[in-house]
């Protein structure tokens, strides 16, 4: 396997499982160290081969990206590693809430918009929402039409009435 297919593989392994960035950087950092090796003047197939297969590689680097505090998976828990110190060491002042309800409440999550099926996701969630808005809007205006239709005669008798008795003081 030479050093194209080597890169290729990665990036196939990699796609759809770690953000574009983190394809990125690796893929970078594999040529260039396969290129400085074999600079070195040892044989590109044996540096691809003490590397381990591509499949290997981007295992470790899927695990090292979860482990991460700006997780690509998408979701991503803020201030849990300060607390979870504390509580090892017995010292948690927060001594009227349990463990699992600070947990609980201090865990922000995102949504990665980097994958196509979230952005397929959002996209049919705000199409059904302008759907729904558009639907009682013109469900209003159009009961509003209906009704008007079937009193437009009242009023026109309540106006003629009033124009020919006059305002009445």
């Amino acid at each position: 396997m030479g050093k194209t297919e080597f890169l290729q593989g990665l990036k196939t392994e990699l796609e759809g499982r770690v953000p574009y960035s983190v394809i990125q950087e690796n893929l970078r950092y594999y040529d260039t160290y396969i290129s400085e090796e074999t600079a070195k003047g040892k044989d590109e197939n044996e540096v691809i081969d003490g590397l381990g297969g591509p499949k290997i590689i981007a295992r470790t680097i899927v695990d090292a990206a979860f482990d991460t505090e700006d997780g690509p998976d998408g979701f991503e828990a803020f201030g849990t590693a300060p607390y979870e110190s504390e509580e090892r060491a017995g010292q948690s002042n927060r001594s009227s809430r349990t463990a699992y309800e600070e947990k609980r409440s201090r865990n922000i999550h995102y949504v990665d918009f980097g994958k196509w099926y979230v952005r397929l996701s959002a996209g049919l969630i705000v199409f059904f929402a302008i759907c729904l808005v558009m639907a009682v809007f013109f469900g209003i205006v159009g009961l509003a039409g209906w009704i008007l239709s079937y009193i437009w005669p009242v009023l026109l008798v309540l106006l003629l009435l009033w124009m020919f008795r006059g305002p009445r003081r």
